[in-house]
């Protein structure tokens, strides 16, 4: 019996340095965290909310639904976009994905929007 309490036995934790490394490692999370989650997320909000107010008419976007149109008239809540001849459909102004018309336009400039425009006038 003696040599099976003698296994069992565990030595104490060293006193006092232990509770500094606890809450060292508890902080280095906390940081790790912010650096990989939170800071990139709320950087993504902030381009999406330029982009939001940057929308201008006769600029090609897509939706967040899939709807590719032209902006023929924008409120402070609101998008209207020719989606077709003739056809005009409402969305809520956050509805315009920044991602979707990234990838579908590439980043237009607003000189080439123009440009574009004036060429189709002719």
């Amino acid at each position: 019996m003696n040599s099976l309490s003698i296994l069992l036995w565990e030595p104490a934790p060293p006193q006092g340095s232990a509770g500094y490394l606890n809450i060292l490692l508890l902080v280095v999370a906390m940081v790790v965290i912010y650096f990989l989650m939170i800071r990139p997320q709320s950087q993504q909000k902030k381009k999406q909310v330029n982009f939001s107010t940057s929308l201008k008419k006769g600029k090609k976007v897509v939706t967040i639904g899939g709807v590719h149109g032209v902006i023929a008239d924008i409120s402070e809540t609101t998008v209207e976009l020719i989606v077709a001849p003739k056809t005009h459909i409402t969305f809520q102004r956050d509805a315009i994905s920044m991602d979707f018309t990234n990838a579908a336009y590439g980043q237009q400039s607003e000189s080439a929007n123009t440009e574009k425009q004036t060429e189709e006038s002719k």
